[in-house]
């Protein structure tokens, strides 16, 4: 069951590195076909500083955040409201774009346990995590918010 105790925490802001290797295989992995997304020549002749994150990229950002906080040795939101993965399950994914994530960026990775709920007589219990994505000269760059949730044995 989730620590509902947690609600309210934010998790160490960590900074990662936005890799082009990782955007340009990202990219080709999701069939994305708009060259600014692979093509460093292409994303500069469109006036980028490097090639653009797709949409999803932030899902990889988050993951990278979670590397970060654990080779620090900080507490990952995962660990605080206490999932079990043996029975957690993705709900849903919404970004808020205020901006674009380039190859070549650090971005900080701010990521808060907002809510609790269930469904289902409490056969279902959900969370409600939001990260904020940020840049320090470009301000926040995207908002992220998912939902996961356990499915508890009857």
């Amino acid at each position: 069951m989730f620590r509902r105790e947690t609600k309210g925490f934010s998790a160490t802001p960590v900074t990662v590195r936005v890799e082009r290797g990782r955007v340009v295989t990202f990219a080709r992995l999701l069939g994305e076909t708009d060259p600014v997304c692979s093509d460093v020549a292409a994303a500069r002749a469109q006036g980028h500083p490097d090639v653009v994150a797709p949409p999803s990229f932030p899902m990889v950002v988050e993951m990278l955040a979670h590397e970060e906080r654990s080779r620090q040795g900080a507490p990952n939101p995962t660990e605080v409201i206490g999932c079990d993965f043996r029975r957690l399950l993705h709900g849903e994914q919404h970004h808020t774009y205020e901006g674009l994530v380039y190859a070549g960026d650090e971005v900080s990775v701010e990521t808060t346990v907002v809510d609790f709920y269930d469904k289902r007589g409490g056969l279902l219990e959900f969370v409600i995590l939001e990260s904020t994505i940020h840049h320090d000269d470009r301000g926040v760059l995207v908002r992220a918010r998912r939902t996961l949730l356990h499915r508890l044995a009857r």
